[in-house]
């Protein structure tokens, strides 16, 4: 049985004859690491398989303890790169990583997912072919996935495009999966170093408003995502979580105008922040 990558590229020719022969050729996998020591033999073993010939990963330890040191099969490896800048926070060591990418491509992906070896192969496809938008893949949860990567992909299966209007109903798309041109990073300004959640909403919603144009969701599973107690966002209060949320759908809905009853979806974040910061101020006065 034929792999991922070439299933793909047989079932579809997804760059046009005359494309940039130049284009798609490297990426950079961007990862921000805090801690989570328990993901990291994983994550580097699943990055040595992940990266092409001329693919780069560029790692920031974002304030770990102990500090993030590459496994000796990465130490010599030029394509691998490690910034310790101290604790910045996500937002900072995103943009951190990412400008200091020296690829027209990036691809993200968080500590403690897996992708499988062919991912990159078919997102720098993707990307330089639907050029100033955000590419997805789609990520199954470990506890379906149970590790296995799918074998291959569905012959005549090009991405969706979705809507910007789509983020209102609620954010199915996963950070790992995500791949997208350095200059579509730049237009929008990186990510928002000042949330305390929710980076990603906030810039997808973002890119689109200022491209004008929707991300394509490629419906297959190249990612396996953790969904474990210890994932970086896992303990953050529900109400900073659902008050944020509301914020950033409000600053992007002049741009974006998604449709009138789209504001029912915002009805149940303001119902659970209202209950959620009543509980915080009970346990406060407690």
């Amino acid at each position: 049985m034929p792999g991922i990558a070439e299933t793909a590229l047989a079932g579809k020719k997804l760059m046009p004859k005359n494309a940039d022969a130049k284009a798609g050729k490297t990426i950079t996998v961007i990862t921000t690491i805090h801690n989570g020591q328990g993901h990291w033999q994983g994550f580097f073993a699943n990055l040595k398989a992940l990266l092409g010939q001329n693919d780069a990963a560029i790692l920031v330890d974002d304030g770990s303890f102990p500090a993030v040191c590459l496994p000796p099969a990465l130490q010599d490896n030029t394509r691998v790169t490690l910034l310790s800048p101290g604790r910045i926070g996500r937002g900072a060591a995103l943009n951190f990583a990412i400008s200091h990418a020296r690829t027209d491509l990036i691809a993200i992906q968080d500590v403690d997912d897996r992708s499988d070896p062919a991912r990159l192969t078919i997102m720098k496809q993707l990307t330089a072919h639907y050029r100033d938008q955000l590419i997805f893949c789609q990520a199954t949860r470990q506890d379906e996935a149970d590790g296995v990567m799918p074998a291959s992909l569905p012959e005549n299966a090009p991405p969706r495009p979705i809507p910007a209007a789509r983020l209102y109903r609620g954010n199915p798309f996963h950070h790992s999966g995500l791949a997208f041109p350095k200059t579509l990073w730049q237009m929008a300004g990186g990510y928002d170093t000042t949330l305390p959640c929710c980076l990603d909403l906030d810039f997808y919603l973002r890119c689109m408003a200022q491209s004008g144009q929707p991300l394509q969701l490629l419906s297959c599973p190249l990612v396996t995502r953790h969904t474990g107690v210890d994932r970086h966002y896992a303990r953050l209060p529900a109400r900073i979580y659902h008050e944020t949320v509301l914020n950033i759908r409000a600053k992007y809905r002049p741009q974006i105008e998604p449709p009138f009853w789209t504001y029912l979806y915002d009805l149940r974040h303001v119902a659970l922040a209202i209950c959620a910061r009543i509980k915080w101020r009970q346990n406060s006065d407690a």
